[in-house]
């Protein structure tokens, strides 16, 4: 019984000293924007509201995790009449499901960056998704900057009348600026 405490307090001791620092997000210069397209005219827009919680550190990718919580209903394109739209059925449907989430717990280095590898869940589906970003570190400033490509349909979002890519676009490109500290 003292051999398996003793195990199950290293386990526990290595696991928190090799998981990175919690980063501190600034969350007025961190962005987390969307470029998509209405009858074919590229239109740009933001969730005013989300949460993210980052331990990345490129020297430990493998104890590395994110997970950013977003709030539908903070949907912003600068069009009133759309964004009701998107918040509504057959899209987001914020009224029933409150945050989409970004989950990742792999990630791999890239010709330019790093990649980080999860998967994003909007109302009850989920997709996996990969993140391509870079990092910089300036005075213990740290920034990411991320894209990703998105296809509505997988995620079944705007089906039925709005269907038609004639009018709506089918792929979101996402683009995401987290700034922090750890």
């Amino acid at each position: 019984m003292k051999t398996l405490s003793v195990l199950v307090a290293l386990f526990c001791c290595a696991s928190a000293a090799a998981e990175p620092n919690r980063w501190k997000i600034d969350y007025g210069a961190s962005r987390l924007g969307f470029t998509a397209e209405q009858a074919q005219a590229q239109f740009d827009g933001t969730f005013e509201r989300f949460d993210a919680d980052v331990h990345f550190d490129p020297d430990a990718l493998n104890e590395s995790r994110v997970k950013v919580s977003i709030d539908t209903a903070s949907i912003a394109t600068a069009n009133k009449e759309r964004d009701d739209i998107l918040k509504g059925t057959g899209w987001f449907e914020s009224d029933t499901f409150k945050e989409a989430e970004f989950a990742a717990r792999e990630f791999v280095r890239a010709a330019d960056g790093f990649e980080a590898r999860g998967e994003l869940r909007i109302r009850t589906v989920t997709v996996p998704v990969v993140v391509h970003f870079t990092l910089s570190e300036t005075d213990g400033r740290l920034e990411l900057r991320g894209t990703a490509d998105l296809d509505r349909f997988a995620f079944g979002l705007g089906l039925g009348d709005w269907a038609d890519t004639k009018w709506i676009g089918q792929k979101v490109h996402v683009v995401v600026t987290l700034v922090g500290s750890r």
